[in-house]
């Protein structure tokens, strides 16, 4: 099998959590079709769910309540630190185009758990103790 590399798209990720910051309430549109495991980018994971989180306590979303959510929990560093999330805020994004952005970022993820779901059944297949009923 060849390697390679898993779909994903940084850039619509680092777009989805910039817009959160600089427009708190462009959470509200992507928190019931977005989860935290969608993002590829580890990273962008925690900074989503720090987000996620702060939305669902009824929380502000700014910079100092991310920073602070992580810290607490023990995941900025996991997060890229200040450093991450200052760069995300430099990228010149558009919060209006946050669904497309989600869209995209849920394609890939999709993508993902059905290779992983292929590769599954692959090995399932090569394991001759398993029957065929077991891996249907």
């Amino acid at each position: 099998m060849i390697d390679r590399i898993l779909p994903h798209n940084t850039e619509a990720e680092e777009a989805i959590i910039a817009s959160i910051i600089i427009d708190p309430k462009a959470i509200e549109q992507v928190a019931s079709i977005l989860d935290s495991e969608a993002f590829y980018v580890t990273q962008h994971s925690y900074l989503y769910k720090a987000s996620l989180a702060l939305y669902e306590q009824g929380l502000p979303i700014d910079l100092i309540q991310i920073e602070d959510w992580l810290r607490q929990h023990k995941q900025l560093n996991k997060a890229g630190g200040k450093v991450k999330i200052n760069r995300l805020l430099k990228q010149n994004i558009s919060t209006a185009n946050i669904n497309q952005y989600a869209a995209i970022v849920m394609d890939k993820y999709y993508r993902r758990k059905l290779i992983a779901d292929c590769q599954d059944i692959t090995a399932a297949c090569y394991d001759e103790t398993n029957t065929l009923s077991d891996i249907y």
